[in-house]
């Protein structure tokens, strides 16, 4: 995640009064807008596929 994108909008969040949970989903529901994703730790390309060979 852009991490300068977020402390802005972690600041943001809390002008508006969100803290906590609150805070969090609107910085992600944002940074969603805005075409990021997250990245998918643990994921292994054909992973799910093992054994069906």
């Amino acid at each position: 995640m852009p991490e300068a994108l977020k402390r802005q909008l972690k600041r943001k969040a809390a002008s508006k009064g969100l803290s906590g949970e609150r805070a969090d989903a609107y910085v992600y529901g944002t940074m969603r807008k805005t075409g990021w994703k997250p990245s998918k730790k643990g994921h292994k390309a054909g992973a799910q596929a093992k054994g069906f060979a």
